[in-house]
């Protein structure tokens, strides 16, 4: 009833002042007794605070912000500092002793459950969830003085009750101390000590904002500002606290604002300079200054590695124009961009409207690009040449795509010709030339060397493939009639009417060509079908104390040999 009366007294005091902020004395009453029990130091607080950390503690390891909000919301932490600006305004004694020892005995156990869990072998790494945490600012008070003001007008006014859990979620009170407790399992003192400012800048603004609201509201037997040594004395810690922690919250705001404008200084002037590149984007970047130098690591990804030239080139770019000492390194994720046609367009980081598409093309990117696309349409009828790479080089007289093929022989000059005609066409650059740098590679199965590109693996009857079987032995058998000729590896492609039967053989005696028609129409006559025949002689023999034998026999010779011993 004492309440009752001295709120009715103070309503009248402040007649015509913050209208919009009354309520009726039995709601004033109902909520200085909902706070003084929220702020007991019970072992039912402690328990559901051990709770909001440990989700906290989860949610930041894990890096899921659904769990931190959960935590936001489970924690009592708020209740206790309401308490203590309640406690200040109407100067009661015992409840500012009550919710102090709830709030601090409740910041050392977050902590410390924190901290406790950091320890166990939970491959802690870093995440962004963390981070966010380790550098408030500004901003960070600012939310939560609104936050403060939001949470005691929801307590003031009964409609406003069910906002309570929003104004939970907007206010950091257990997540801060949850990280602070982590960074210091891992040993990162000045995190933790970001993370604890974090929490304390909330802890002062609530508490101030939270007291200015309760006076406004008439909760106070008399308004404390009216005398200033008795306002100084009960809100000067606090008020000073804020400020100090205002200003150096301010200076954390100015020095992440210019690193936010040189971060994307370095990004524009990155993507401008990897738009040079074809199929070339940026992924992440990092950058950190000391000692008067900026040390960039650009995540890029790219169909090839940078050359070290071309990153020295890029990174004098940048220290000219951020004018500052720079050191790049750029770390390649090797990725192929492939369309339907061969896309006349690059992909790039996402832009706001969410689009990844540009249309702006650097010309060298343009050429390179359509250059590929006119070798893949003419190599997609060669399945046994694979293109891996194209790049444009200027050269004195005049540029060269340079095209990296892995191919079981190199390319014959009438072969470059009819590319580099197809790419001189679809250029419209008569002086454009080609250079094929070939990768020698040799497909082998337990058939043996494949001479027609993949004819081991089509799709065959077994009728068929038992004649091709018996066409292949055929061949193998009347060439082996050759004294010094070793037939290494048979593959017969059955085309319309006919065979075409490929060999590969080695020795020091090669058949003539009238010797080859001899052996043809003998094949022919055993199959009953036209059979030609094309020898690719190698001439790689390995004479030993037994005789002459290709190298393919006498590898194996020794491979059986190994196996009987």
């Amino acid at each position: 009833m004492e309440h009752q009366g001295m709120y009715k007294e103070n309503q009248e005091d402040r007649a015509g002042r913050f209208q919009w902020l009354q309520t009726t004395p039995e709601r004033l009453l109902h909520v200085t007794e909902e706070i003084s029990q929220g702020s007991e130091p019970k072992i039912s607080f402690y328990a559901l605070l051990a709770s909001a950390s440990l989700i906290a503690s989860f949610g930041l390891i894990a890096n899921s912000t659904a769990v931190i909000i959960g935590a936001m919301l489970v924690s009592p932490l708020m209740t206790p500092i309401i308490g203590i600006s309640l406690a200040l305004v109407l100067g009661d004694t015992s409840l500012l002793g009550r919710a102090l020892r709830a709030e601090a005995m409740g910041v050392a156990l977050a902590i410390g459950i924190a901290a406790f869990l950091g320890v166990f072998p939970l491959a802690l790494e870093v995440t962004p969830e963390m981070l966010s945490r380790t550098e408030p600012n500004l901003l960070d008070l600012l939310v939560a003085v609104l936050a403060g003001f939001a949470g005691t007008y929801a307590l003031i006014d009964a409609r406003l009750s069910p906002a309570l859990p929003g104004v939970a979620i907007a206010t950091a009170i257990v997540p801060p101390l949850a990280n602070s407790g982590l960074c210091l399992a891992m040993g990162a003192f000045h995190g933790a000590w970001g993370s604890f400012l974090l929490f304390f800048a909330n802890f002062l603004a609530i508490l101030l904002v939270s007291a200015g609201t309760f006076v406004a509201a008439g909760m106070a037997p008399r308004i404390p500002w009216s005398n200033k040594w008795e306002f100084a004395r009960t809100f000067g810690v606090a008020v000073a606290g804020f400020l100090i922690v205002a200003l150096l919250l301010t200076h954390t705001l100015v020095r992440i604002v210019k690193e936010r404008y040189l971060n994307n200084a370095i990004r524009e002037n990155l993507t401008e300079e990897l738009s040079g590149f074809p199929s070339t984007s940026l992924v992440e970047l990092w950058q950190k200054q000391f000692e008067d130098k900026l040390y960039i690591l650009a995540t890029v990804r790219t169909p090839s590695i940078i050359s070290p030239d071309k990153v020295t080139a890029i990174q004098e770019v940048l220290s000219r124009r951020l004018n500052i000492p720079t050191e790049l390194i750029i770390r390649a994720i090797l990725a192929k961009d492939v369309s339907a046609t061969g896309s006349t367009s690059q992909v790039t980081a996402q832009n706001l409207d969410g689009f990844f598409i540009s249309r702006k093309l650097n010309p060298e990117v343009m050429r390179i690009q359509l250059a590929e696309q006119a070798l893949r349409e003419v190599l997609i009828h060669r399945p046994d040449i694979i293109l891996s790479e194209v790049k444009l080089v200027q050269f004195p007289r005049g540029p060269v795509v340079v095209a990296n093929l892995q191919t079981s022989r190199p390319l014959t000059p009438e072969e470059v010709k009819e590319l580099e005609e197809k790419i001189q066409e679809r250029l419209f650059e008569p002086n454009i030339r080609l250079l094929t740098r070939c990768l020698s590679t040799i497909d082998i199965d337990a058939h043996g060397r494949i001479l027609y590109a993949w004819s081991h693996f089509g799709s065959q009857s077994p009728v068929d493939a038992a004649l091709q079987d018996k066409v292949e032995k055929a061949v193998a058998t009347e060439l082996g009639k050759f004294p010094g000729l070793f037939v290494n590896n048979v593959d017969a492609l059955a085309e319309d009417d006919r065979w075409s039967v490929r060999v590969e053989a080695s020795g020091i005696k090669i058949p003539t060509s009238k010797e080859l028609n001899q052996v043809e129409k003998s094949v022919s006559r055993r199959v009953n079908r036209n059979t030609f025949i094309y020898l690719w002689f190698r001439s790689e023999t390995m004479l030993t104390r037994e005789g002459l034998l290709s190298v393919e026999d006498f590898t194996n010779n020794q491979l059986r040999e190994r196996k009987r011993q």
